[in-house]
């Protein structure tokens, strides 16, 4: 997984999340685990840029209804993308439920593969999403 995310993140540009605080505790775990990867890791750790803090400073609709959740801030930014479009996989919770799910051994391989597609489609969701709040941001920033 360590290779994998190094491969994925490349060498250059920002990696964007939201609510950072995960993702820098998984690779710093990864760096504890996986020593050998540590400059590798520690770079990447150092290029997450975190939207979060930029919604918060600089962003507010009453659809939010108080939350600053990536699930409430993205209908108010993008109304065109849904959470709740996706089948059983919707949020991160779902997420390491459905992974816990497809690592056991008694899970058939069919619903192992749609397991699979499910979590894919999920994160692609919350990709796009980082996406479309960056482009909203910076195009705010602009004007």
């Amino acid at each position: 997984m360590a290779e994998a995310v190094i491969k994925t993140c490349g060498t250059a540009g920002p990696i964007f999340a939201y609510n950072a605080s995960f993702e820098r505790r998984v690779i710093k775990e990864l760096i504890q685990q996986f020593p050998q990867h540590t400059e590798d890791l520690s770079a990447i750790l150092a290029r997450i840029a975190d939207l979060l803090p930029i919604a918060r400073n600089r962003y507010y609709h009453p659809s939010q209804h108080g939350s600053w959740s990536l699930k409430a801030v993205l209908p108010a930014i993008c109304p065109e993308l849904s959470y709740g479009d996706l089948d059983e996989v919707q949020d991160g919770g779902l997420a390491q439920q459905a992974y816990l799910e497809a690592i056991t051994p008694e899970t058939a391989t069919t619903r192992r593969e749609g397991i699979r597609k499910q979590l894919l489609d999920y994160c692609e969701l919350d990709t796009l999403a980082l996406v479309k709040m960056w482009e909203f941001f910076s195009d705010q920033a602009t004007h």
